[in-house]
């Protein structure tokens, strides 16, 4: 039997899932439901990752669909670039900040997506401020936890 590329990446997924549970494990603060602490976003990423991986990897192997090509070589350079694009983000919240890297990487990679679609520029910087201002108010007034400020304004 041939495996395939939904099977690989289901049971990546949930490999990913059983390695960021133990990982999240080691964290000494308790878990409760009045304060859920830094447990609570990784614990609710590791069931999304188990129950998504096993579902993949299960309708995979149900089904008996003839598999299309994955990537050709302009997919292959936009996930290189993409993961370059993220790691320049990882550098630029320290020592920017969330609230100045987080649109402006938005808004890089919706315009690297946004390439063969009816995307405007209006509609892109729309989605970047929504975007950045939703994941804001969620971890600063909901969690009541803080963003990096970035090391140049911290």
């Amino acid at each position: 039997m041939k495996l395939k590329r939904d099977q690989i990446t289901g049971a990546l997924l949930v490999l990913i899932g059983i390695i960021v549970a133990f990982m999240t494990s080691s964290f000494s603060v308790p878990f409760s439901m009045s304060y859920p602490g830094p447990k609570a976003l990784p614990m609710i990423a590791v069931i999304g990752f188990i129950v998504c991986g096993a579902g993949i990897f299960v309708e995979s192997t149900k089904s008996n669909k003839e598999e299309k090509v994955f990537l050709v070589k302009e997919g292959w350079i936009r996930v290189i670039v993409s993961t370059v694009i993220l790691a320049v983000y990882i550098l630029a919240m320290k020592y920017v900040g969330y609230l100045i890297a987080t649109p402006v990487i938005c808004y890089i990679l919706t315009t690297l997506y946004a390439k063969g679609s009816k995307s405007t520029l209006k509609g892109r910087l729309i989605y970047t401020i929504l975007l950045t201002a939703i994941i804001y108010a969620v971890y600063v007034y909901a969690f009541g936890l803080g963003v990096p400020t970035g090391e140049l304004f911290g």
